[in-house]
Parts: C-alpha cells; sequence; structure tokens
C-alpha cells in the first residue's frame, strides 16, 4: 500500500510540474472498446472486447501556432472479456502527447493529429467481481502494476473549446505478472473534451 501511495505522488508531481507552463487546461473523458492483446493466438483466442472508460484533466501548451504538447492526469478502466466473466482493471494514468492542428474548418475549428504516449499504474483489478492480485510475484500475482502504452488519435475542435475525437492506444509492455505469456492493453475510444483558456 505505501509503494501505492509513493507512486500516486509521483505521477501527481509529474502531472503538475506540466501545468506549471501550461496555457490551456481542459476535460476529457473517453468511451469505446478495451481487449487484451497477445502475440500467442491461444492467448489471444481467449480474450474478447470490453467497455473501456476514460476521465481526467488535461493541460496543454504550445511551440508553435499548430504544435501542442499535453498531459494531464486520469483514471481508466481497462480490461476485456472471456468466456462467462470480465476482466476489469484500473488504471491512473498521465499521457504525454503532442497534437498537430492539420487544417482549420471555418474561422474557430481545426482537424487536428496526435500521438504519444500513455503511463500507467494498475489500481485495482478483478475477474468476474473477484479480485485479482496486482505485483511482479509470479506465483501470486496476475498483473503488474505499471503500463506503458502508444497513443493515436485524429479529431476536431469546435469553437476553439469543443473536441471530438478518435484515440487508440497500443500497449508496448506486458502486464502479465508470469513471462511465460505476453499480454498487452488494447484500447479504442471516442473522446470529448472541453477546453478552458483557448
Amino acid at each position: 500500500m505505501k509503494k501505492s501511495v509513493k507512486v500516486i505522488m509521483v505521477l501527481l508531481i509529474m502531472s503538475l510540474s506540466f501545468s506549471a507552463s501550461a496555457q490551456i487546461f481542459g476535460v476529457k473523458a473517453g468511451l469505446g472498446l478495451s481487449n487484451i492483446t497477445s502475440p500467442d493466438e491461444v492467448d489471444n483466442n481467449f480474450f474478447g472486447r470490453a467497455l473501456g472508460v476514460k476521465l481526467g484533466g488535461t493541460v496543454e501548451f504550445d511551440i508553435t501556432d499548430d504544435l501542442y504538447i499535453g498531459s494531464g492526469l486520469g483514471f481508466a478502466k481497462k480490461g476485456a472479456s472471456t468466456t462467462g466473466d470480465t476482466f476489469n482493471t484500473f488504471y491512473l494514468e498521465i499521457p504525454i502527447s503532442a497534437r498537430y492542428d492539420i487544417v482549420e474548418l471555418g474561422g474557430s475549428g481545426y482537424l487536428y493529429a496526435l500521438s504519444g504516449f500513455n503511463i500507467g499504474y494498475m489500481l485495482a483489478a478483478n475477474r468476474g467481481g473477484n479480485k485479482v492480485n496486482i505485483g511482479t510475484d509470479p506465483v501470486d500475482d496476475y498483473f503488474k502494476p505499471f503500463d506503458l502504452g502508444l497513443n493515436f488519435g485524429v479529431g476536431v475542435i469546435f469553437n476553439e473549446r469543443i473536441e471530438i475525437g478518435l484515440v487508440s492506444e497500443f500497449g508496448l509492455v506486458n502486464i502479465y505478472s508470469n513471462d511465460l505469456s505476453t499480454l498487452r492493453n488494447s484500447t479504442l475510444l471516442v473522446s470529448f473534451g472541453y477546453k478552458f483558456g483557448m
């Protein structure tokens, strides 16, 4: 438990350090499909899609008129379905991404593309409502606590404040404690956001 508190504090400090120089604050939510994937065909066929949800605050600062670097702090529900039940995993996340406004739409809208990383720390996990252990012990634990993934997306900003986008995330690290198998998070979300101070 003490380790979890320390990790959460580090993530909060990192997020606040980004916000110190931020020009744009916002909130963002996402809803879509989550899954656990594996290069092993047997493992991959074991998992199916489940509900994915995200909610959090965002901060951005501009590098040029069209290029923005952003971060924030958010909560994510991921997981996957299996025969008869569902894995649910809950993360505290810090996204670090670059957004590029491709073309102006009308007088106050933009079509954009973004790419970056998600750094996550698993707070809790369950399978069919039963708690699953989190840690690095290959015998007693199921999921590793840390996750790192790539994200890519496109979207539109209306009136320089309202944002609608489509984001895909791909896990880079194995989240399974037993290294005999490789399991990675995968998510596809429709995101909605509102920006303050544009």
